[in-house]
């Protein structure tokens, strides 16, 4: 897969380096590498964390499908399911389900050590430029 890291100086930047790539024509990848930084006191990935991943990969998907149209998360439903631990990479897929001109709904999930830590799916808005 074509891996490009989402660098930017915004909140994913303190959460980073998070890369994308596609991988099929309405499915793309992303990862993180955990580090200490993102374990809650119990010692197991911040669920914040695997939000932001989610959140973000998602976003990508629906940005990219859109032909780089600014875009924003209007609904965003997560199940947790099992816990990521520190050294682990954290790995996400996420689907375009259907795309009109003005929405995006998506499909995502996580996976990490080989099982499936969570599952999302979402809206998002193509938004106009102004």
């Amino acid at each position: 897969l074509d891996w490009r890291i989402m660098d930017h100086d915004g909140f994913v930047g303190h959460m980073g380096p998070i890369a994308l790539a596609r991988a099929g024509e309405n499915e793309w990848r992303f990862r993180l590498d955990l580090e200490a930084r993102h374990m809650n006191m119990g010692g197991v990935c911040h669920g914040g964390v695997s939000l932001t991943l989610l959140d973000t990969g998602m976003g990508g998907a629906a940005w990219q499908a859109g032909g780089h149209a600014l875009c924003a998360t209007i609904q965003l439903d997560s199940h947790f399911i099992a816990a990521a631990k520190e050294g682990q990479r954290l790995e996400g897929k996420a689907s375009i389900i259907r795309r009109t001109a003005e929405l995006a709904f998506v499909e995502g999930e996580l996976w990490s050590g080989g099982r499936r830590t969570m599952r999302a799916s979402g809206v998002w808005k193509y938004l106009s430029k102004r």
